[in-house]
């Protein structure tokens, strides 16, 4: 699967779950592709960002180590 069509199933999934989760309303499709568009991006933008700070070094690494000693 290309990575566009990865992305496009992805987000229909999660629009279908919105729609889901509002009870199924008719008319309101555009609505709900624009909002899993948002969640689908926050979500691929922070799991680059945690991709980033996969590494033993730096910011990322203190941040973990603070959140397991809590």
């Amino acid at each position: 699967m290309k990575q566009d069509d990865k992305t496009q199933h992805e987000i229909r999934k999660i629009a279908y779950g919105l729609w889901i989760k509002d009870g199924q309303p008719e008319g309101r499709d555009r609505e709900h592709w624009e909002a899993a568009k948002e969640i689908w991006a926050f979500r691929s933008h922070n799991h680059v960002l945690d991709e980033a700070g996969d590494s033993d070094t730096g910011p990322a690494k203190k941040r973990r180590q603070e959140s397991d000693a809590a």
